[in-house]
């Protein structure tokens, strides 16, 4: 459930039911405050269920609200991926006029195989007419079975090698698109973005939580830099040709490939400038600019 539509639920459930608390405590002691007591005990039957109404709508309330406050967590901390939506069904329910539905997903988040989950989410209506084909998704580290689409971002676009940037940007971009700017800038000469077809759909943003979470931090010499001339999204692409220094490890030549340089960023950057990096463990081609320390 989108965590903006289960928290408004939620708080609006706990308020009604504290309403139904207060009209119980008059209800039940009501009849004591004007001396009847033959009412007594209708009265208090009728305080007796909408006390028990209202402590049931407060704690579905307060679930509501718990449920949306995880979702928000793991939109903030989860790790970016991809699902295909390969099944939709409907549940019958709505939440404010929106269906609920269960997804059946095909998930690929970088360092997992991919694999397939259920989940069940309210859908805005505008977002009904995309239920297909490929979503950003941010999944719990923890709990793989945990995901939330990020309906915001739909539409958006959503071994590789190259170095990329950090955190900051505001779009999803595939390796596919990356390819493709990469080709209508001329970069022929870069290596390839991705090594497989079926990368063409991971994201840029998969990467680089997989880096943030795993990589091992070092510096990066640019010992030749290139403007493709395309931007995307928020951020420039260039080729870079880099000389890589991690910690206890042989320096690493890396490139040409592509390297994502955010915008604001870009007059940062030339031949012979120092950058820290952060450097996949099991593939040192596999790199990404910590631009948030520059």
């Amino acid at each position: 459930m989108g965590s903006s539509i289960g928290r408004s639920v939620g708080w609006i459930l706990v308020l009604v039911g504290l309403f139904e608390l207060a009209l119980a405590a008059a209800f039940w002691f009501l009849p004591a405050m004007i001396g009847e007591s033959a009412a007594d005990a209708g009265l208090q039957l009728t305080g007796g269920l909408l006390a028990l109404t209202g402590v049931v709508m407060v704690v579905i309330g307060f679930v509501m609200i718990r449920r949306a406050a995880g979702t928000d967590r793991i939109s903030r901390e989860g790790i970016a991926g991809t699902a295909e939506i390969v099944g939709v069904r409907q549940t019958g329910m709505f939440v404010n006029n929106n269906p609920q539905v269960e997804l059946d997903l095909g998930v690929q988040v970088i360092g997992r195989s991919p694999y397939r989950a259920k989940v069940k989410e309210v859908v805005p209506l505008v977002m009904l007419s995309r239920l297909q084909g490929t979503v950003p998704i941010r999944v719990d580290p923890t709990d793989p079975e945990r995901i939330v689409v990020q309906w915001a971002l739909v539409g958006q676009g959503g071994g590789a090698g190259g170095a990329f940037g950090g955190p900051g940007s505001r779009a999803d971009e595939s390796l596919g698109q990356v390819a493709a700017a990469m080709a209508a800038g001329g970069g022929s000469d870069a290596a390839p973005v991705f090594a497989e077809a079926g990368q063409a759909n991971v994201s840029v943003e998969q990467i680089r939580a997989y880096l943030r979470a795993n990589g091992i931090s070092g510096t990066a010499r640019i010992d030749r830099l290139e403007d493709s001339g395309q931007t995307i999204g928020d951020e420039r692409l260039f080729t870079m040709t880099t000389t890589v220094t991690i910690p206890g490890r042989p320096t690493i030549t890396s490139g040409p490939s592509a390297a994502m340089v955010p915008l604001e960023k870009v007059g940062r950057i030339a031949v012979g400038v120092v950058l820290p990096v952060k450097v996949a463990p099991d593939n040192e081609h596999l790199q990404m600019f910590e631009w948030d320390k520059i």
